[in-house]
């Protein structure tokens, strides 16, 4: 064990989060893969459309394993999160002002603010691997589960405007067209 179970039971909501947003992510590449195509070869990977797609699939496929089982998993979220601040780091060291297309968009480029998501969700999957699924401890609890993913769905949302609006809202902040 990690970390006592208290702790990662406390931290069931952001991992389920994470595992929301990953899962996001993911569908984000199959669904539109062309803007990630173009931020992997902006970064310097030069990858087919297929290998982008199946790292969506891979993202959507850990995202929901992690929600639905939780325990060990957390690992291989923690670890799906890493490869992805690594890629966003080196997106935001060789080409700054290309949309970095994790969740699809086509214009979000990739800011200090996503590399800090990243290595939060890298630090609550690590730390939540010694509980179980997000979901058993709600077992029978109706009504705490109902606020329980409602929160969750407004973190996953704030997440979501952070990476994809903050970046529009500091640009328009320094006089600069927003994307």
């Amino acid at each position: 064990m990690i970390l006592g179970s208290d702790v990662a039971r406390s931290l069931a909501g952001p991992f389920l989060g994470a595992c929301a947003l990953l899962a996001i992510a993911g569908a984000g590449k199959v669904l539109r893969p062309a803007p990630a195509r173009a931020a992997t070869r902006a970064a310097g990977l030069h990858v087919p459309r297929s290998a982008v797609v199946a790292f969506g699939l891979v993202e959507l496929g850990i995202g929901g394993a992690g929600a639905l089982l939780g325990g060990r998993v957390a690992f291989v979220v923690a670890g799906c999160y890493l490869l992805l601040t690594v890629f966003a780091l080196r997106l935001l060291v060789r080409a700054p002002t290309t949309p970095c297309a994790c969740l699809g968009s086509t214009k979000a480029v990739v800011t200090r603010t996503h590399v800090a998501i990243d290595v939060a969700a890298v630090g609550v999957a690590i730390a939540a691997a010694s509980g179980g699924p997000p979901f058993a401890q709600l077992a029978g609890r109706w009504l705490a589960g109902g606020m329980f993913v409602a929160l969750v769905g407004c973190c996953v949302k704030l997440a979501v405007l952070a990476l994809e609006e903050l970046p529009n809202l500091a640009a328009a902040e320094k006089g600069a067209t927003p994307t």
